[in-house]
């Protein structure tokens, strides 16, 4: 007879169904209290109003929801699966006595992949198939077809995902020779993508001046990182026409897919693994340099950032030993594990190639070889460009800037902003060891789209702004000056344009009056009955310039003469519908704005409130500066009293 080759043992495999019952007993469980039970006690409850039929509907149709719930019972059951089925890998004597059988490794590992894989999908099998029951038996058939449908949904995505962490375990099992390392290697390197990624963002945000990470990078590193990725695939998504379906059901195949190749990775890493290795931390040779190196480089930059931060040592001088120490301490505590023995200090070679790689690796950021904090796109690579800009005093609703500009001649002016800013990053930048201290400090954040679909940002936090720059043309704060003097831009800040579009103004109010005792009140003190003549006032004082002036130096002589202490704020109410039958949904703007001795229109209203007959005043900066009280401002231009 001709002899054939067997790539699965029936006998093997019911064996380890049965030595692991409990695994997957528990995990049928889980799963049939979450669907069959939840629904027979959803229908045949007393204490709920709607109809039996109604509530067991409305669960059959929204059963995906639970995969939120799957995804994590399917990440934990598949790890312990994997280290029951593959236990024998890591007990020399075990492993010697498995692969002494009359199989080959192929039937080996293929009946004990199969026989952990069914661990997860039999029990969900078994679930659905008395869902379907349940559904079919106490529902009408002419929902069948909905509720079954969403069942098989469910089936469908949490079986791939479970074959593909299932996989992704074995995958890792084949790596090591111990059992405690399995779990924690499989845990590690599901997160390792976004754990690196975080490690070099910070590591760049340190070096890179105005850095604020790569949009690619962090997709990439969410996609390498299956737990955040097939979170957000696994939404269960209703929409307005009452259709349901998954946010990504591609995602979901991709990484089922993805668990298949993962499967035959495995098989060709097992044929090749040597049985001597059992009690290994690494298994296979040519991954222990990986290993070794690798936990040397993380260890380097997340613990010495983590010592760097913990001692408030922001300066580089400081951060790149911390780094430089702990990636040496990786390096040899890898070893100790490779060689399970303290006496490594002889392989002294590694850590100092790894001190090597990592100091030139901070050199080369600090020295910005690649042009990271210099780098300013040119006006014919932008399509447009979102700006957020701090416009100075006083802080009102003009204080800051935020717009979206597509016009070259605005970008242009704020591409020249931004490399006055980069061509002075020595001065600017907190953390050079050329930096000056400002008379004081802006912010700005820019948001380039360019060409291509592809995006550049910046964000730069507590700029030092100095007055004698205002004289150089071409500086930064000069630059930021121009801006801030520019009515249009300060009427965008304001938003005087868009805050009654689609709106009606509903009140007003004045915060930070002189009380008749002479000490200032930040409650508010309600004027709605003149909100209207109020904004036309304001309207027609910000056109005469006799409001919103801005000023870069709260200790201008200007900015203490010319400024109140009192601030008046508009409240609007946008009414906003979603669709035809839901309901109307009210959604409220306010704009404040400080007011000055110049706004003879608005001060003329407010003398017609009745406010400064009872003894109310508007406060004058002075009589804020004798307050025995410290007035921290808020974002909105009001004030907050604190003892």
């Amino acid at each position: 007879m001709r002899s054939a080759t067997s790539y699965f043992n029936g006998t093997l495999y019911r064996k380890s169904l049965a030595r692991f019952w409990p695994l997957w007993v528990l995990y049928g469980v889980i799963w049939l209290f979450a669907l069959p039970l939840n629904m027979l006690t959803t229908y045949f409850s007393r204490y709920m109003s709607a109809p039996p039929q109604r509530r067991l509907l409305d669960l059959a149709l929204n059963v995906p929801d639970s995969l939120s719930i799957g995804l994590l019972l399917a990440a934990f059951f598949a790890i312990l699966c994997a280290m029951a089925v593959f236990g024998y890998l890591y007990n020399h004597r075990s492993a010697c006595w498995t692969h002494a059988l009359p199989l080959r490794r192929e039937a080996l590992f293929a009946t004990q992949y199969l026989a952990g894989l069914s661990f997860l999908l039999l029990p969900q099998l078994a679930v659905a198939l008395l869902s379907a029951i349940i559904e079919v038996s106490l529902l009408p058939m002419s929902s069948w077809s909905a509720v079954l449908s969403a069942l098989l949904t469910w089936l469908l995505a949490q079986s791939g995902v479970c074959l593909f962490f299932f996989s992704f375990a074995a995958f890792c099992a084949m790596f090591t020779g111990h059992i405690l390392a399995l779990p924690a290697f499989y845990c590690i390197l599901n997160v390792l993508a976004s754990v690196i990624y975080t490690l070099l963002d910070g590591l760049f945000h340190q070096f890179f001046f105005g850095y604020t990470g790569s949009s690619g990078a962090a997709r990439l590193s969410i996609w390498l990182t299956p737990f955040l990725a097939l979170r957000d695939a696994l939404l269960w998504r209703v929409n307005l026409d009452e259709s349901r379906h998954l946010y990504s059901s591609v995602t979901v195949a991709v990484y089922a897919a993805v668990g298949a190749g993962l499967a035959l990775a495995s098989l060709y890493v097992y044929r090749r693994r040597h049985v001597e290795t059992a009690g290994d931390v690494v298994a296979v040779p040519l991954v222990r340099p990986l290993f070794k190196y690798g936990v040397s480089f993380c260890s380097g930059l997340c613990i010495g950032m983590f010592t760097a931060a913990f001692f408030s040592w922001s300066r580089m001088s400081a951060l790149v030993p911390c780094i430089l120490f702990w990636t040496v301490i990786g390096c040899f505590a890898a070893e100790m594990l490779l060689k399970k023995s303290f006496r490594v200090f002889k392989a002294w070679k590694g850590p100092v190639i790894m001190a090597c790689v990592m100091l030139l690796l901070c050199l080369g950021c600090y020295a910005d070889l690649l042009g990271v904090s210099a780098k300013v796109p040119k006006l014919d690579q932008v399509d447009q460009v979102d700006v957020e800009l701090n416009l100075g005093y006083p802080n009102d609703q003009g204080s800051y800037l935020s717009l979206t500009l597509t016009d070259p001649e605005n970008i242009q002016r704020f591409l020249e902003l931004h490399q006055a800013l980069v061509d002075d990053r020595a001065r600017l930048d907190y953390g050079s060891p050329h930096h000056e201290a400002g008379q004081d400090y802006t912010s700005l954040q820019l948001r380039y789209t360019l060409k291509g679909g592809s995006s550049l940002n910046r964000k730069y936090s507590s700029l030092p702004l100095y007055r004698a720059d205002l004289e150089n043309e071409g500086s930064f704060t000069a630059l930021v000056q121009s801006i801030a003097e520019d009515r249009e831009m300060v009427a965008q800040a304001y938003g005087f344009d868009s805050f009654l579009t689609n709106s009606r103004l509903t009140g007003a109010w004045l915060t930070g009056l002189t009380t008749p005792e002479g000490h200032i009140d930040y409650d508010r003190f309600y004027v709605d009955d003149f909100a209207k003549e109020l904004w036309e006032a304001v309207q027609q004082d910000f056109a005469q310039g006799n409001l919103g002036e801005r000023y870069l130096f709260d200790s201008d002589p200007e900015r203490q003469q010319n400024t109140y202490y009192t601030d008046l704020e508009f409240v609007s109410e946008e009414i906003v519908t979603s669709n035809e039958s839901a309901p109307a949904a009210a959604r409220g703007r306010r704009l404040s704005i400080t007011l000055t001795p110049q706004a003879k229109h608005t001060l003329a209203v407010l003398d017609r409130t009745g406010l400064w007959e009872q003894g109310y005043a508007l406060a004058a900066r002075d009589l804020a500066d004798e307050e025995e009280w410290h007035y921290p401002e808020t974002a909105g231009g009001g004030m907050e009293i604190v003892y």
